[in-house]
């Protein structure tokens, strides 16, 4: 089924709202008080929209374009690390720098880690939340959702073009070596992809259906986040099952599935809301492209900013046009970056496809 414009820029629309909401959270982490605006309260619930996002577009264009699992893993590999070689190295040089400068605090920095070279090792094989492996990229914790999708990455692709003997035998080694905390939030990543299997993302529900499942995924995100109740979930099984300390960020499981699922009601809702909503999307479709086009890179190079920001120029409460001029700020220097990233994206899939794919096509 072919995804329509109107579509697609509105999952473009969804997938830079997701990073925006991360980048104001840390802000307001790291001391840029950007409480006031009521997106940055939820940076977690970003990551979910993330994952479904991610598991959408993965099956769709995996399933519409590739042919081989050559060309799928040029694909995601090209993708990912175009933003994360870069991301990683630049942590790296820029704690290594900090470590050297008198009267340095690493207590100033939420996410300061000293370097090594097994924790870089790790992130760049992405195993950093496999097991309990703990490694860290320096200043950089959004890292470690990163690690959970690229293990999505391998699961399904094990899956798709294992073929029937080895199939089986590849998505358990990928499960086994991924562990239980990745493992545990895998079927959001497969609601995503089920959604975009099923086809029912397409027009055909009535106005007042359509607009209840859109709106109203919105409104039980907002009271999960409200309430808090996650936060309640999560504590009594902190309190009540052994070793439930070791799932790390996936502790929140419980709201997260069910805001996974509230999240492809939305996106199934879209295609039949009235046609001005549709057409106002698809008439900006290049607008929401470019935004979305710089969005891995926002998600992976903004907290070293919002950090040394923090440390060096924190902003009390109330500083709204401070706050709001050093967020548009990170925007437009993750942007620039992104120029060195994504945007060259074409040479890393030149340069994957040379070695995996010497004599085929390279998977756009």
């Amino acid at each position: 089924m072919t995804l329509k414009p109107a579509l697609s820029a509105y999952l473009d629309f969804m997938r830079f709202i997701a990073a925006f909401a991360v980048l104001l959270g840390h802000m307001d982490q790291d001391g840029l008080a950007m409480a006031w605006m009521p997106l940055s309260w939820f940076s977690h619930e970003a990551v979910i929209i993330f994952f479904v996002l991610s598991g959408f577009i993965i099956y769709y264009s995996t399933t519409s374009r590739a042919s081989s699992w050559q060309q799928y893993a040029v694909a995601r590999m090209s993708r990912i690390y175009s933003v994360a070689l870069p991301a990683v190295l630049a942590c790296v040089v820029l704690a290594l720098w900090l470590s050297h400068q008198p009267g340095f605090d690493p207590a100033r920095y939420s996410n300061y880690s000293p370097p090594a070279v097994w924790d870089t090792f790790s992130s760049l094989l992405f195993i950093n939340e496999s097991w309990l492996n703990a490694t860290f990229v320096p200043l950089n914790d959004p890292y470690w959702s990163l690690c959970y999708e690229v293990w999505y990455y391998v699961i399904f692709g094990a899956f798709l073009f294992g073929g029937k003997r080895r199939r089986w035998w590849l998505v358990g080694a990928a499960a086994l070596i991924a562990g239980p905390a990745i493992l545990v939030l895998l079927p959001i990543w497969l609601l995503g992809a089920w959604l975009a299997a099923s086809g029912r993302y397409a027009s055909g529900w009535t106005a007042g259906r359509a607009w209840l499942g859109f709106l109203g995924p919105v409104a039980l995100i907002v009271l999960i986040n409200t309430t808090d109740v996650d936060g309640l979930i999560q504590s009594y099984l902190y309190e009540n099952v052994s070793g439930f300390w070791r799932l790390d960020a996936s502790q929140r499981f419980v709201t997260d599935h069910l805001i996974g699922l509230a999240l492809c009601l939305h996106i199934a809702a879209y295609s039949s809301l009235p046609a001005a909503v549709q057409d106002f999307f698809a008439r900006h479709q290049g607008v929401f492209a470019s935004l979305a086009g710089f969005s891995f890179t926002l998600y992976l190079f903004h907290r070293p900013m919002t950090q040394l920001l923090g440390a060096w120029y924190p902003q009390p409460v109330g500083a709204i046009w401070q706050t709001a001029l050093l967020a548009l700020g990170i925007l437009l220097a993750c942007w620039a970056v992104s120029w060195g990233t994504e945007k060259q994206l074409s040479h890393w899939r030149c340069g994957f496809s040379r070695v995996l794919t010497p004599r085929s096509g390279v998977l756009s």
